[in-house]
């Protein structure tokens, strides 16, 4: 199965141009609620949120909760603890990986950097068999799938460096404001 070549890159050109139009990002999004109470990026991912809720419940393709999900694990921890990476790491950045990519595509270099990290880590984490696996349940009842222990392993040393990384920015910062 793939998707029609030509629907895929119009639908991928118009989503391309309406989110850097509206400078779509979840991360500014509640980073603006918090600190200026402004909802305006925040409605964005809410409208496709229930769109797409609204699509998949048409269609007959929701199913709630992860278990018979496409590529979907049902270990809430490590589900928990991955998108807190992605979530400190987008905020280190300034922006969500769809703004990266959006800021990559406007000629941002540090962004296209930061794209190209994310297609080296996924080639990583895929080829070294650290991505998690679907999980799935047998006809005799048993239940495999989820993630590897290396990729519990991963996740913490990345969420540790991603701390260090904070914490040594933030005192370098204070240092230079007290000069």
């Amino acid at each position: 199965m793939r998707a029609p070549i030509f629907i895929a890159l119009a639908a991928g050109l118009l989503v391309g141009a309406l989110s850097q139009r509206s400078r779509l990002c979840m991360v500014g999004g509640i980073r603006d609620l918090l600190m200026f109470r402004d909802w305006s990026l925040l409605l964005g991912f809410l409208g496709i949120l229930i769109a797409a809720l609204i699509g998949n419940v048409i269609f007959g393709w929701f199913k709630l909760g992860m278990l018979g999900q496409p590529v979907a694990h049902i270990d809430g921890l490590w589900n928990a603890l991955s998108m807190f990476a992605v979530g400190l790491g987008s905020v280190m950045l300034g922006g969500c990986p769809l703004r990266q990519l959006i800021l990559a595509g406007e000629g941002n270099s540090d962004s296209a950097v930061t794209v190209f990290g994310y297609l080296l880590g996924a080639a990583f984490a895929h080829n070294f068999k650290l991505a998690s696996a679907a999980t799935t349940i047998a006809e005799d009842g048993s239940i495999s799938g989820g993630p590897s222990p290396g990729g519990k392993i991963a996740t913490l040393a990345i969420i540790v460096l991603l701390l260090i990384l904070a914490i040594a920015n933030t005192k370098k910062d204070k240092a230079a404001e007290s000069k």
